[in-house]
């Protein structure tokens, strides 16, 4: 059947609500994306200091970085090849230090009293005070290694804004999809409502309810993915603006989830004006004359 018989239907502003829909929902899942990756970037990064024995020869420096490098509490690179632990020699940490403070110390006290460490990042699930006591009970035991340090309350507090941070993404993710259902079902609801006599007309001729719904779910689903493709296009030149200015920004974008999103997108517009389409036709082929006006 061609659509073009379907009567006087606003295609140009179920369109324009469908995209600006999709790309609120779309905006949104580009900032909780970069969000939850810099979170993730930020995890890697809390590590603690496991301090080495003074004049602790190279053969035992090598055991001891193959002994972290099999623990499962150690975090892995982003590329999932090496864990991440970092050798930070007594002299590099004396030079840093006397930057820090702005003194050479070493010539006050006639000596280095620094130790060579290892600096090794944690996972996250190993982010409490149960289980960092634990692991540095566990590596101080290992020959060779002096002293466990770590920041309990730094870790207590990124735990606390992580969970926060969860918390809000959730929940204002939960209200933006509600509203974007709604905006996409009224929509598509309101443009088949100037269609309701034309329903009733092929009703009348004896068209089958398959055949009237039809064109309309054929319509509403083309629709929805024509208004999620031009928002993931206005969200691609909104990336591209952002990087342009931003450049830090990419440090923190993720394009496999990106894709996820915009396929996410895709699937949402199409299903939920399709399934739109569906509950109204069939609201107006079970609809009595008289309601119909």
């Amino acid at each position: 059947m061609n659509t073009k018989k379907l009567g006087s239907y606003p295609t140009a502003s179920v369109l324009i609500t469908i995209t600006t829909a999709l790309f609120m929902i779309g905006a949104f899942g580009l900032f909780a994306i970069h969000t939850t990756t810099l979170v993730d970037i930020l995890q890697r990064n809390v590590e603690i200091q496991v301090y080495l024995e003074r004049d602790i020869d190279s053969v035992s420096q090598s055991q001891i970085f193959e002994n972290l490098s099999k623990q499962d509490f150690v975090e892995i690179d982003r590329e999932g090849q090496k864990p991440l632990i970092k050798f930070l020699s007594k002299e590099a940490a004396a030079k840093k230090l006397a930057e820090d403070i702005g003194e050479n110390f070493i010539e006050s006290l006639g000596a280095n009293p620094l130790r060579d460490a290892y600096l090794v990042n944690i996972k996250r699930n190993y982010y409490s005070k149960e289980k960092l006591n634990q692991i540095s009970k566990q590596l101080e035991a290992i020959a060779g290694i002096y002293e466990v340090v770590y920041s309990e309350s730094v870790i207590e507090k990124i735990n606390q804004n992580l969970n926060t941070i969860g918390l809000l993404i959730m929940l204002f993710a939960s209200i933006l999809i509600c509203v974007v259902v709604l905006l996409l079902h009224n929509a598509i609801k309101l443009a088949l409502f100037s269609q309701r006599f034309l329903i009733r007309s092929m009703q009348l001729v004896g068209a089958t309810d398959s055949f009237i719904k039809k064109p309309f779910l054929k319509r509403a689903a083309s629709q929805g993915f024509l208004g999620g493709l031009i928002a993931c296009l206005l969200l691609v030149v909104l990336l591209y603006f952002f990087n342009l200015y931003l450049k830090e920004l990419k440090i923190v974008q993720s394009y496999l989830k990106i894709s996820f999103l915009f396929s996410f997108l895709l699937i949402v517009g199409t299903s939920i004006c399709y399934l739109s389409a569906y509950f109204a036709t069939n609201r107006y082929l079970r609809m009595s004359l008289d309601n119909l006006y």
